[in-house]
């Protein structure tokens, strides 16, 4: 199929009136979103990526972008990918609107194409890196690499001349996976074997004990912000326990966490706002 670029609402005022009004019938028709994104914007990554698949070549999950051209990708909206390896198409946010393409990699020679690229139409403000810019460069990649510092992994698109054309950035977090006791929290030195955590990263989720109640809940990450994860939708039972300032102490520490870095293969440090250490797990022993 012809590669077609449909990029802002300027390119329609080109257009004739009847050409316009069936352009935008398509986009806004076309452009979507998978089940799982109906709050675009809001919450740019509930997924982390598999350093597996990027280590055979493959590229799939939800990237940032961000640099385009040399500049930084700042938009309305946070702008981002998300690579789905099975269908072999990309969702996200070009600054502004959403967007949809097909994409082919050739992991051999790694090649990369994007085609038949649609937007929707919404009108955006002309600052920052435009929303035509991020399609425009979309449009021009004909290769890609990627590169890894300690968790995160960096991805650069090339055009057919091998110019950088776009650099994103995602996380693994797959080093939480599993079970965790907690060793302090803040200076705090922690001897309660009972208080752990067990972090499930396939479904981005959190249970585990306080060292009395049980707890549940959600992690969520955002692309924009290195090693960054925080905590939500904590629940806990309600036995009346002996320690129960202590209970309260961990409960305080995972509100305020907002980033997580790994010391070792078994001991990972929650951080702050201020990047100051306020929970240290261990892994636990099985």
């Amino acid at each position: 199929m012809k590669r077609q670029l449909l990029i802002s609402i300027s390119a329609c005022m080109m257009l004739s009136l009847a050409s316009c009004s069936a352009f935008q019938k398509n986009v806004k028709t076309e452009a979507q979103l998978p089940d799982d994104r109906t709050t675009i914007g809001s919450t740019v990554a509930a997924d982390t990526y598999r350093s597996q698949p990027l280590e055979r070549g493959e590229i799939a999950g939800d990237w940032a972008i961000e640099t385009v051209d040399g500049q930084k990708a700042i938009g309305e909206t946070a702008p981002y990918l998300r690579f789905d390896s099975k269908t072999g198409r990309i969702y996200g946010n070009n600054g502004c609107n959403t967007l949809n393409a097909n994409y082919k990699a050739i992991t051999a020679t790694k090649e990369l194409r994007f085609s038949d690229i649609i937007t929707t139409m919404r009108a955006c403000a002309d600052s920052g890196i435009t929303e035509t810019q991020i399609n425009l460069a979309l449009d021009a990649t004909a290769y890609y690499d990627w590169s890894r510092q300690g968790s995160q992994y960096r991805l650069t698109l090339y055009s057919a001349e091998h110019k950088p054309v776009m650099t994103l950035l995602h996380q693994d977090y797959d080093f939480l996976n599993g079970a965790w006791a907690v060793d302090r929290i803040g200076d705090k030195k922690i001897s309660n074997d009972e208080m752990k955590l067990v972090f499930d990263i396939e479904e981005m989720k959190v249970h585990g004990n306080t060292g009395c109640n049980i707890m549940n809940g959600s992690l969520v990450t955002d692309m924009l912000e290195p090693d960054a994860i925080s905590f939500q939708n904590m629940a806990t039972t309600r036995r009346m326990c002996p320690d129960i300032q202590l209970e309260t102490e961990l409960l305080v520490a995972l509100e305020a966490a907002v980033s997580v870095k790994p010391v070792n293969a078994n001991t990972v440090n929650f951080l702050d706002n201020q990047g100051t250490v306020i929970l240290q797990l261990v892994r636990a022993v099985e």
